[in-house]
């Protein structure tokens, strides 16, 4: 696992260039951490995912950030090659140096950096571009943009070489009984010779206490030409 120790050496490396915790101006120290997690379930695939946000000078300001993510689960695909469906399983971990940039409600997150992928799949199937253990490296953004405090509008999207694999996400939405926003999402995702298409609606932004709450459901579609309903409920908290 190589690959594996290089994403969390660097991780541990970038980690280290900070210095001090941020504060207010009335001295009260600013969450410099986002944690996140959650689940994207459907009918053939189960996934969960966990990360955190590091930004040394706060996480709602400019400049650097470290976002560090792990996500894992399983999926059923029907195999051209074996004529029969194939039960797969996939870990992936990266560590991903970025920046953030925030103008006039306009956030522009952008990382670059490692990321480890191990794909394992019973029967094992010829046809498939991955299986195994595989490192590269990954790209990911995310935008928010809020005109008015009532209106928001988000693209996240990322591209890893391995594959190559991805996602692109859009979704706008409303504010709702001054609590958060709902509106319709789209998403497309790719990993090799498969693809995904999502579409619904969200919420986002529900706060209880400390944590932030978003949820996704719709109707999924992909290219072995299988439907149903997805369901993906997350959470972040900031420290």
């Amino acid at each position: 696992m190589l690959a594996l120790r290089v994403v969390a050496a660097m991780a541990v490396v970038i980690a280290g260039v900070g210095h001090g915790v941020p504060a207010r101006a009335d001295g009260a120290p600013l969450p410099s951490f986002l944690f996140f997690g959650g689940t994207d379930l459907w009918r053939y695939g189960a996934f969960a995912y966990g990360g955190a946000l590091w930004s040394p000078g706060g996480v709602d300001a400019d400049g650097f950030t470290l976002k560090m993510l792990l996500n894992g689960g399983g999926y059923v695909y029907h195999s051209g090659a074996l004529q029969s469906d194939v039960n797969g399983t996939l870990i992936s971990a990266a560590a991903l140096p970025g920046w953030r940039f925030s103008r006039d409600g306009l956030i522009v997150s952008v990382f670059a950096g490692p990321v480890v992928q191990d794909y394992q799949l019973s029967p094992f199937d010829p046809g498939s571009r991955l299986h195994g253990l595989y490192g590269g490296g990954e790209f990911a953004t995310d935008i928010w943009y809020q005109p008015t405090p009532n209106i928001m509008a988000a693209i996240n999207g990322t591209l890893a070489t391995i594959g190559p694999t991805g996602s692109l996400r859009g979704a706008f939405g409303v504010r709702v009984f001054d609590r958060a926003f709902v509106g319709p999402e789209a998403q497309q995702l790719w990993c090799g010779n498969f693809q995904e298409f999502q579409a619904g609606a969200h919420i986002t932004g529900w706060h209880i206490g400390a944590a932030e709450f978003s949820a996704g459901s719709g109707w999924s579609m992909t290219s072995d030409h299988r439907t149903g309903a997805y369901l993906r409920p997350g959470f972040n908290m900031r420290y």
